[in-house]
């Protein structure tokens, strides 16, 4: 395709997108139902959507302030012969009260919904000053742990551990040989295409973002939790958080946490991950402070050269 047809698609395209916002645009004015109906749902997708579904979460919230601020008072009326003519003129006998109501509380709405803006602006104004999220996506994702790391961590474990949580699991390399031995233990990763291949093989894996999914946990509902790959892009006061909260969830548990050391890393992934990671010695230090007991356990691995296993007794 030559570049000037290639315009011509695109300038096509924009024309019947305009085109179809016009016409929704005049149906929406021509049936006040029809906008009711497209807020509603807008509210159930609000419910469900994953983060992430629909582009940057901070502009879609946003934008979804301002949409969903507006109270309509004009309810429906429905389609029911009779009911309609009833609730026409229960609308009509209560719009003046609720319209004298909804207008104020749409002119808070409003104003409410442009200080959240301003905020969000000054907000990015200082993050974009301290450099603050430069670099992300530039690196190279943590890659998964080898099967001799998972053997490891499944020995460390040993078959009695009882149900286990694997965050961060990729593909399910450490949770297949846990699985193996018997033990009731599910993975979770922020990407669903990354469990794919252990879900086809049988694997217990979820996708969702592996923090809050820890912070979910009831006190002591698990025997062990093992951490790894996002644990590698925290900074001390994320990692403190996850401290906390494997320690709550074990209860007299193990915890394991797989991280590269920061000064293991190459130029360019040190680089672009300055500020984000910690070392074992560093996650040691952490667990006992919170009043573990830790071990060091060496492997063979050359990314991953040391685990750090904690136990509360």
């Amino acid at each position: 395709m030559t570049h000037a047809n290639a315009a011509d698609s695109q300038a096509y395209i924009n024309r019947v997108r305009a085109e179809i916002e016009a016409e929704a645009e005049a149906r929406r004015r021509r049936d006040p139902e029809l906008e009711r109906r497209e807020r509603e749902i807008e509210r159930m997708w609000i419910e469900v959507a994953p983060p992430g579904a629909a582009g940057s979460q901070g502009e879609l919230l946003l934008d979804r302030a301002d949409r969903l601020a507006m109270i309509d008072v004009d309810v429906p009326l429905g389609s029911r012969p009779g009911i309609r003519q009833m609730k026409g003129v229960i609308r009509k006998g209560a719009y003046w009260y609720l319209r004298y109501v909804a207008d104020q509380v749409n002119a808070l709405n409003n104003i409410l919904t442009r200080l959240l803006r301003r905020f969000d602006e000054r907000i990015n104004a200082l993050e974009a000053a301290a450099g603050v999220g430069d670099g992300d996506g530039l690196a190279e994702s943590v890659p998964e742990p080898t099967d001799a790391v998972a053997d490891v961590v499944a020995s460390v474990l040993g078959s009695q551990v009882g149900r286990t949580m694997v965050l961060g699991c990729g593909s399910g390399v450490l949770v297949r040989p846990l699985h193996e031995a018997g033990i009731t233990v599910h993975g979770v990763d922020r990407d669903a295409l990354n469990i794919l291949p252990g879900v086809r093989d049988g694997l217990d894996l979820r996708a969702a973002e592996p923090a809050a999914h820890l912070a979910e946990a009831r006190p002591g509902e698990f025997g062990a939790v093992v951490a790894a790959g996002f644990v590698e892009d925290l900074g001390p006061t994320a990692a403190q958080r996850i401290v906390e909260q494997s320690i709550a969830a074990v209860g007299n548990g193990t915890v394991v946490i797989l991280a590269s050391d920061p000064g293991d890393r190459g130029v360019v992934e040190r680089e672009l991950r300055a500020g984000r990671g910690l070392s074992p010695a560093t996650w040691s230090y952490l667990f006992e402070r919170a009043g573990a007991t830790v071990d060091l356990v060496e492997t063979t691995d050359l990314r991953l050269r040391t685990l750090v296993v904690a136990r509360l007794v």
